[in-house]
């Protein structure tokens, strides 16, 4: 992904998860990171969906029912943090 791509990705991760202490902002984890890897490991046409619903809503355009695809990536890169795991009590 593109720096804008990531910028935009951070912003997706706070707007879907909106974390409240004592959850950290999404800045400090590695959920950006994780959306990338996600992103990247997708089939070539969801790649080019997801990026073109990213740089459209950074542009604040409507993406429609994408908008739900991309809140529930940002969830699963979020959550799927070892230390936002840790604060909520999971132990792997």
């Amino acid at each position: 992904m593109t720096r804008i791509e990531r910028a935009a990705a951070a912003r997706v991760i706070e707007w879907a998860v909106a974390p409240a202490p004592p959850l950290p902002p999404g800045g400090e984890t590695d959920a950006v990171a994780a959306f990338s890897r996600q992103i990247a490991a997708g089939p070539p046409l969801n790649r080019l969906g997801l990026r073109a619903a990213l740089l459209a809503r950074a542009a604040g355009l409507p993406v429609g029912p994408v908008d739900r695809a991309l809140q529930s990536l940002a969830h699963l890169c979020y959550y799927g943090d070892a230390g936002v795991m840790r604060l909520l009590g999971y132990a792997p």
